[in-house]
């Protein structure tokens, strides 16, 4: 009972779909959405005479936005439910997809994109899990979300590929009517959960001061700090790869946007099949501490021979790689942090360490886009090469070197 109101019944309520499956719907849904708009914006963008940077602004625009309102929005669905802020943020990215097709300015397409970055549903959706699932099963409920957007980012660029030939208002209409149908899953068939989660407790709302001393805690211990650093780094050198990697198809191969976007279904496949199936062998056979350390090479060597391979079947390995190292990174790094913290500290860890990954994405797409431009085709992926070294060296120091242990954490 929280403020003499009681928790739903899930087991006796008359639902038709169950919250579980609603609230995955949504971020596969979700997903669908994103995988549509994505591979386009290289080539949207280029309609309105624009530059490099500018494309890699607007890129990082819809980062800066998720950086700001993600704990926003977590902070507002603890105090007034799950439900309206899962809601609210269907709406919000419905309306940036109708901007999306029908901007006819730059302007627009730079508003659809940070309108898109408001509605961070993510971390809510992850709560709602957390909210009706036994603690013992919470992994596994949160990983089926992770897979459901693994599964939406491929489908979507298929669908962008199939409709862009009728005109960039044809992918971004469809992408509004799948959210519309989400929003209607979210109205009928998704009950609150908060009563529920919060029952006889009493929550505490963090301040700003004590989030920025909790980063300054995680990164003053060497193997928290180190991690953190890996995990930068890796999402830097990956975040410029949308707004580079369309530039680089088309140079060498002449990609267009179909092409494209059978790139990125390609990058998604290989990322869910190593997130899903290879990673569990992976880490019991050679341990987290091996992958946390050697992955990065992994990219690294994708990434500086990208811009050199003229061969299609060569390009097509190397970015196979890449997209194979980088899921490796994305699930042993929470996991890595995880299983070395108490139960008390883990959700304030993996919360800065999502902090950590989103900072990377803002400033990735921006400075990959200006060298592309102003440097040569070449020069970001060498760039992001050494950033990938530095990660190299970080990890091989602690984990090695230093042989830092889970002591040494909380």
């Amino acid at each position: 009972m929280r403020g003499g109101i009681e928790a739903p019944d899930f087991k006796n309520s008359r639902i038709l779909l169950s919250p579980k499956l609603v609230i995955i719907l949504t971020l596969f849904i979700d997903a669908i959405g994103f995988g549509i708009v994505y591979p386009l914006l290289t080539f949207y963008a280029e309609t309105f005479h624009v530059g490099t940077t500018a494309l890699s602004l607007m890129v990082a625009s819809f980062f800066l936005m998720n950086f700001i309102f993600s704990p926003i929005l977590g902070r507002i669905s603890d105090n007034v439910g799950r439900r309206p802020v899962l809601i609210a943020s269907i709406l919000t990215s419905l309306a940036s997809y109708l901007l999306f097709a029908f901007a006819d300015s730059f302007f627009l397409l730079l508003l659809s994109r940070i309108v898109a970055g408001l509605a961070t549903e993510v971390a809510v959706a992850q709560a709602y899990i957390a909210d009706i699932t036994p603690k013992k099963q919470r992994a596994t409920g949160i990983g089926m979300l992770g897979a459901a957007k693994g599964t939406g980012f491929i489908i979507g660029p298929g669908i962008a590929g199939l409709l862009s030939v009728y005109g960039y208002w044809a992918p971004g209409l469809a992408a509004a009517f799948l959210t519309f149908i989400n929003l209607l899953f979210a109205l009928f068939f998704l009950p609150e959960t908060i009563y529920k989660a919060n029952a006889d407790v009493q929550s505490s709302q963090p301040s700003i001061r004590g989030f920025f001393l909790k980063i300054k805690t995680v990164f003053s211990n060497p193997l928290m700090g180190g991690v953190l650093i890996i995990s930068f780094f890796v999402f830097f050198a990956f975040a410029a790869l949308p707004v580079i990697g369309p530039l680089l198809g088309e140079a060498i191969f002449g990609f267009g946007t179909v092409e494209n976007s059978y790139v990125f279904m390609y990058i998604g496949v290989i990322g869910i099949i190593m997130q899903l199936v290879v990673i569990g062998k992976l880490s019991n056979r050679f341990g987290e501490e091996k992958l946390l350390t050697f992955s990065p090479l992994l990219i690294m060597a994708a990434l500086f021979f990208q811009p050199l391979i003229t061969n299609l079947f060569a390009y097509m390995i190397a970015l196979g790689c890449m997209s194979a190292g980088f899921g490796i990174v994305r699930t042993v790094i929470p996991s890595y942090l995880s299983n070395r913290c108490s139960a008390t500290e883990q959700g304030s860890i993996l919360g800065v360490a999502n902090s950590v990954s989103s900072i990377a994405y803002i400033p990735g797409p921006i400075i990959g886009g200006f060298l592309f431009e102003f440097a040569g085709q070449a020069i970001p992926f060498f760039v992001s090469s050494a950033f990938l070294l530095i990660a190299f060296v970080v990890g091989y120091r602690n984990f090695f070197v230093k042989k830092l242990n889970a002591k040494e954490c909380y």
